[in-house]
């Protein structure tokens, strides 16, 4: 980060995520993007309206001193010379409380606006979200509003208005004062005229609302208790709002119009709240001390606050899972990240508070000092005992299921923070110096364990060194008349959705012309680390047998097992690739170095590697993470009534969901998402561009390829009816029919929330795209040849069909049951076999009349599938599926069932205990 930008984040950035923010919330209650505009410029100069007024007193302070020493000031200068004049203007200097440099309080209002000025700019005039919306007389709120045209002439009037409501302002606002003051001014208007002229109209009518607003708070200045007026128009103008909300009462029960009403009660209240405040605050007036030692706990309580906000939640992410923050595409160390959040919260609570703290009178100071205190208090009380486990975070910081509280639950959190909060402040009133002190060992602590997450993710980000070695172009070979072997790993793939999905595309089971389904397929966990050594070894690498070699680390049968197939079919003369392997070195970004003793093996990393698109939205992704780690921090603190508000679905207020860039979708509904997954698009590409990778070969040579494909593990909403990736999605006018699409035989899949239908349409979408790989083969000449099987590790409990849940609801089978796809030479037709099988049966599936008896070359052992036939199936159903974690030599103590048969009769499973083996 170069030094303009750290400026440009620690004075700016802070800014404009508050400008963002409000206008966020604002254009979800109201019904125009010109009225969120409306109630943007309204939040922003109410909120520094003090800081504006106590500028405005300094600035008045600052006149009446300069009418006081001046004429005395200009005798001196006049009367003496050289170093006796600057040493006499010193002595009466000193005489008069009077430093030259408090000749800027003089301009400390513009000063301020400057920074609010360039805030509002990068933020309005970039807002795609404004193109091409009109509002009122102007017809694009993301263009100049040519409001006047004269032949081929345009005329932007809103800059021409601004100026003039400008001008006026500040000739009231000046009267009675010195010229100097007056062309001040006037000069910034023409400045504000030149440099805004050919501006969006979005962004100039908020600045002549800005203007309007300043003018109305001059007029108010003029006049007789500016105070009462104020709170009457504001509960007036909250009338206002309720009476809109009844004439539209036929749509009131609409989430919108219920915000909208709830907003008009509140402006209404306000006038009374803050009369009750003053009664209060005269009443106690007195009481209230003005002890030593609250300005070092305000500094104290705003770095705990910065570092706590912006470094260690931040980081304590980042470190949990540093490959997940690694794109291969701009491999960077993640802690730059952490430069973006800590300068964003420096800016927030060191720079803007600091500000609005020096403003203030002495006992403002003490009184924000305290409240600094209790900031902390609740922010630690929020984060340490009210952090509840909202599910898995993924890497662009958003939960499966979005964070939802009970009622009781936010009442208590209120209600604890309140009382630590009151506490705290009593405590600071009274010691405040022990109070800094302990807040300043807080800072310490916070500081401490920040630098050690940072030292963990450089640690970490070191032993990913290997990802810069692994940037060649994916490419494998299959021939017309040889015999071509593809397994397509699919994570998390849901083999019960297969039926439906055929339902739905009929025009697949031709595509899928010879492939046999098989519904009664389990694998041997629910996560990759359970699942994934059986597919691609066999049955000696399930959970129990991986156990059973309890002098191994895991990581070293790990990577045998993804070696098996390759290994076996490169000693058979296949030409073999292998594209990411899951886990493979026990890392998260798979190690290709595994097979270097194999030099012969292809071996590629997939992602990032074709689709311009995925390279677009991993900018998109890092300028996202720049600025919500710093908000997802804000979210771990918050109390739990706001943290709804802040996460805002994961899109954590952002206010332009309509950039191409954003590569965070942000779903609204079951059938409305804005912006991209860049994890799915990212996966999704390598399918898209699979006949890129292909290359035909006229010729009888053997080959097997191997791929991992994470398309079916990034749950998004796709446009309806190709299943393909959007800026926008809008399925309302596909989701009417739901049954002919989802019940099968009386049979339902549950499609009722957003994770369920995310899931069944990236599932969709991978079909299709593998689908015209498959099409890509016919026309090739490279299909009958060719044997495929498609399969998954595991798939994912969503509660999607009634019958799959089982004991008491304690186990969803829908999670252990993996798609299994199998394509013979010369196959036809599209059939289902209820045969019970594993994912562990692939390697016999494609050694199957290619290699007799092949025997596994670490163990020596014949692979075969012979276990599931000896006995039951023995299943670890386990959530700790980080490799991070779960790295021994055996894996962690769990739950394990076995089953034996048909998967989806409750009967047919037994529940064996907890333990690291299972127990029969």
């Amino acid at each position: 980060m170069s030094f303009l930008g750290a400026l440009y984040t620690l004075l700016i950035k802070p800014l404009e995520l508050l400008f963002e923010i409000i206008f966020s919330i604002a254009n979800r209650i109201l019904p125009n993007p010109g009225l969120a505009i409306i109630a943007l410029s309204l939040s922003m100069n109410f909120l520094v309206l003090p800081l504006y007024k106590r500028a405005d007193a300094m600035q008045e302070e600052e006149r009446r001193a300069e009418e006081k020493i001046g004429p005395w000031q200009e005798r001196i200068k006049k009367t003496f010379k050289g170093d006796e004049r600057f040493m006499m203007l010193q002595a009466f200097y000193r005489e008069n409380n009077y430093k030259p440099t408090d000749a800027l309080k003089g301009s400390l209002s513009l000063l301020l606006e400057i920074p609010f000025f360039i805030a509002a700019y990068r933020m309005l005039s970039s807002l795609k979200l404004l193109h091409g919306v009109k509002f009122g007389p102007i017809a694009d709120l993301g263009t100049p509003d040519h409001m006047i045209v004269i032949g081929a002439f345009a005329v932007n009037l809103l800059p021409i208005l601004m100026t003039l409501i400008n001008i006026v302002s500040s000739a009231i606002y000046t009267k009675g004062l010195p010229m100097k003051s007056k062309v001040q001014l006037y000069g910034v208007a023409l400045i504000f005229l030149v440099f805004l002229y050919n501006s969006p109209a979005g962004l100039v009518f908020y600045w002549t609302l800005n203007n309007l607003f300043s003018l109305v708070k001059n007029i108010f200045y003029k006049i007789k208790q500016p105070g009462k007026v104020l709170g009457i128009l504001v509960a007036l103008s909250g009338a206002a709002v309720n009476v809109m909300t009844f004439v539209k009462r036929h749509d009131f029960y609409s989430q919108r119009l219920v915000r909208l009403f709830l907003f008009g009660t509140a402006l209404i209240l306000i006038p009374f709240i803050v009369l009750l405040v003053k009664r209060a605050g005269n009443r106690f007036k007195g009481k209230f001390s003005v002890k030593e030692g609250k300005g070092s706990l305000f500094v104290t309580s705003m770095i705990f606050i910065t570092v706590l906000t912006g470094v260690l939640i931040p980081s304590s992410v980042i470190s949990s899972s540093v490959p997940e923050f690694v794109i291969s595409s701009d491999v960077f160390n993640p802690v730059r990240y952490l430069w973006y959040s800590g300068l964003t919260a420096a800016g927030f609570f060191l720079v803007w508070a600091g500000i609005l703290y020096y403003l203030m009178s002495r006992k403002g100071k003490a009184v924000f000092a305290l409240a600094g205190a209790g900031l902390v208090a609740t922010f630690i009380v929020n984060y340490m005992l009210f952090d509840k486990d909202l599910g898995t975070l993924s890497a662009d910081l958003k939960f499966d299921v979005k964070p939802e509280y009970a009622f009781s639950e936010q009442l208590i959190n209120l209600l604890a923070i309140g009382a630590v909060f009151a506490l705290v402040v009593f405590l600071g009133e009274k010691f405040p110096r022990i109070c800094g002190t302990v807040v300043l060992a807080g800072c310490l602590a916070v500081s401490g364990m920040a630098i050690k997450n940072i030292a963990s993710i450089n640690r970490e980000y070191k032993s990913l060194d290997y990802i810069n070695a692994q940037t060649d172009i994916p490419n494998f070979t299959v021939s017309t008349e040889g015999r071509n072997v593809v397994v397509l790993m699919i994570d998390r793939a849901l083999g019960a959705q297969i039926p439906y999905i055929m339902n739905e595309k009929p025009e697949l089971m031709e595509t899928f012309d010879g492939f046999t389904y098989y519904p009664n397929t389990v694998s041997f966990g629910g996560y990759t680390n359970f699942g994934t050594p059986a597919l691609f070894g066999g049955y000696e690498y399930t959970p129990e047998n991986m156990n059973a070699r309890d002098t191994e680390p895991l990581a070293v049968k790990h990577d045998e097992a993804i070696k098996v197939m390759p290994y076996i079919f490169d000693d058979n003369g296949f030409d073999v690739t292998v594209c990411d392997p899951s886990y493979a070195g026990y890392k998260w970004t798979p190690d290709l170095s595994v097979y270097d003793e194999r030099p012969d093996i292809h071996t590629y990393i997939t992602n990032d590697k074709f689709n311009d698109l995925s390279d677009v939205l991993s900018g998109g992704r890092i300028t996202l993470l720049e600025r919500n780690l710093f908000l997802y921090g804000i979210f771990k603190v918050a109390p739990l009534a706001f943290q709804g508000n802040i996460y805002n679905v994961g899109a954590y207020n952002g206010a332009d969901l309509s950039s191409h860039v954003i590569s965070s979708q942000t779903i609204e509904n079951r059938s409305e998402a804005s912006g991209y997954n860049y994890l799915f698009v990212n996966a999704f590409s390598v399918l898209d561009c699979l006949p890129k990778m292909t290359t035909v070969e006229q010729g009888s040579g053997d080959n097997f390829l191997i791929l991992t494909n994470d398309t079916t593990h990034e749950p998004a909403l796709l446009q309806e009816p190709e299943y393909l990736p959007a800026a926008y999605v809008d399925n309302t006018p596909y989701d009417g029919d739901i049954d002919s699409r989802y019940v099968i035989d009386g049979r339902r899949m549950n499609m009722d929330s957003v994770l369920q239908v995310t899931h069944y349409d990236v599932n969709m979408a991978t079909l299709i795209q593998i689908g015209e790989w498959l099409d890509f083969l016919r026309e090739n000449g490279c299909y009958d040849n060719t044997r495929i099987i498609i399969v998954s590790d595991h798939g994912r409990d969503i509660a999607q069909f009634d019958d799959m849940v089982f004991f008491d609801g304690d186990l969803d089978v829908e999670m252990f049951n993996p798609v299994l796809l199998v394509k013979d030479f010369d196959s036809e037709g599209f059939t289902v076999d209820d045969t019970f099988m594993t994912n562990g049966d692939v390697p016999t599936l494609a050694f199957d009349g290619i290699v007799e008896d092949p025997v596994n070359p670490f163990t020596g052992n014949i692979i075969s599938s012979d276990a599931k036939i000896d006995g039951d199936i023995n299943i670890l159903v386990s959530e700790k599926w980080s490799i991070d974690e779960n790295n021994g030599n055996v894996f962690l103590p769990d739950e394990w069932y076995s089953i034996q048969g048909n998967i989806f009769e409750e009967e047919n499973w037994t529940y064996l205990g907890v333990s690291d083996s299972p127990v029969t």
